[in-house]
């Protein structure tokens, strides 16, 4: 047997052959291919190793999937890759969820809550208004889940409807009960009720079902005497008999949850008493407090939910005060109410400015222009609102006042 190996003619008829039969065993199925295809390889580097460069050309193949590509030679001195340091990655700041406002309780809105309801019986030309948001009161009303709903007459001063529903029925049965202790007579609506009517208007209160409604109205100027007590009483049976109507079978909206504020240790006004007289800071030495504000509608539901703290400082006599001297400052302070400080009622009888307040994430200087006129600064500190006020001071220099109040009772502030 002729050991040399093939050359020339020779050597290529022979990788002719050796590539049909490779293009034909290709065809096979995957499964036998996978191992066949690595054999054939090796065997045609080992040829192609014999055979040299004639070999390749003739099978016309490109490079070898098994053997890398021979590495270029470098024309010049290589220069050395800089050293990258690995910097950490920093971590991203949380992001704190903003306080979803609360909802009343009751899932209708005012218009549909009176539907059928004649206000005109009550008052003169009534019109629904929209729900004010002047102070931390009526803010915490809405955080307890309260409905209010007013119509004033376009005609005629002091003379309006209110109509308020809460879902706390525990409250409205401890509401109504000691009014039906006083005398007071039953609506004949809802499970237990209590109402009191003269010629100037009617009170009701009553809880039907999970529902705590009252229903009052004023109608001082325009038709005293016109209208008797026996008639508003009637009128206002059947107003409430529509009302409860409307409310049954509504379930009420969950209660909101009060955002944490380090201001809910504070529960009492003489923890907003700063370390410096309050009547020293402001330039009125007379000033006496602080104090809780009295109830200004004892047995109103206004009164009887609301959780805002309510204090105040005072002169001995207001009426004997100099024109320079501020008479009175009042707070009001809603743990955990800050959403409602960008929500405040805005109309062409209140006046809005920033104010810078140490110590406050936000403020604000407000007057309110009417029957009655009052300013304030709104306050923005830790999820809260503090309003610091007067009602019985004008002038130029009442904002750097109000503004001195709010300083030194926001240094109150509990730590933590």
């Amino acid at each position: 047997m002729n050991s040399e190996p093939p050359t020339g003619d020779d050597l290529a008829r022979l990788l002719v052959t050796m590539k049909q039969n490779v293009l034909e065993r290709t065809t096979e199925s995957p499964r036998r291919k996978r191992h066949r295809n690595l054999g054939l390889g090796l065997g045609l580097a080992a040829l192609l190793a014999i055979g040299g460069g004639s070999g390749a050309l003739a099978l016309g193949m490109l490079p070898s999937p098994f053997r890398a590509s021979a590495p270029a030679t470098p024309t010049g001195t290589p220069t050395p890759s800089p050293t990258v340091t690995p910097t950490a990655t920093p971590r991203p700041t949380p992001t704190v969820a903003p306080v979803v406002a609360p909802q009343p309780s009751v899932p209708i809105d005012c218009a549909t809550l009176a539907s059928g309801v004649r206000m005109d019986l009550f008052i003169p030309s009534p019109e629904l208004g929209a729900p004010d948001l002047v102070d931390p009161t009526a803010a915490s009303l809405l955080e307890n889940g309260v409905l209010t709903c007013t119509w004033d007459s376009s005609v005629q001063s002091h003379s309006d409807v209110i109509v308020s529903v809460s879902a706390d029925r525990d409250k409205g049965l401890e509401n109504v009960d000691p009014l039906r202790g006083a005398g007071w007579r039953s609506v004949g609506v809802g499970d237990s009720s209590a109402m009191n009517c003269s010629e100037d208007g009617c009170f009701a209160s009553l809880v039907a079902g999970p529902w705590w409604v009252q229903f009052e109205s004023t109608d001082v100027d325009g038709w005293k005497g016109a209208v008797t007590a026996e008639t508003r009483a009637a009128n206002t049976t059947a107003s409430l008999q529509l009302v409860v109507d409307r409310l049954d079978g509504l379930v009420p909206r969950p209660a909101w949850t009060r955002p944490a504020s380090s201001w809910s240790q504070v529960d009492d006004c003489s923890r907003l008493a700063p370390g410096v007289a309050l009547g020293e800071v402001i330039g009125s030495p007379r000033l006496e407090g602080p104090f809780p504000s009295p109830l200004y509608a004892p047995g109103r539901m206004s009164t009887e939910v609301d959780q805002a703290l309510l204090c105040q400082w005072m002169v001995p006599s207001v009426a004997d005060s100099p024109t320079t001297e501020v008479g009175e400052v009042y707070v009001s302070l809603g743990t955990g109410s800050g959403w409602a400080v960008d929500e405040t009622t805005s109309t062409d009888s209140i006046e809005r400015s920033p104010a810078t307040v140490a110590g406050a994430d936000g403020a604000e200087y407000v007057c309110l222009y009417g029957e009655g006129s009052s300013c304030s600064v709104n306050v923005l500190t830790d999820g809260s609102w503090l309003q610091v006020g007067s009602g019985n001071a004008h002038g130029p220099d009442l904002e750097r006042v109000l503004v001195a109040a709010a300083e030194a009772i926001v240094a109150t502030r509990p730590a933590g």
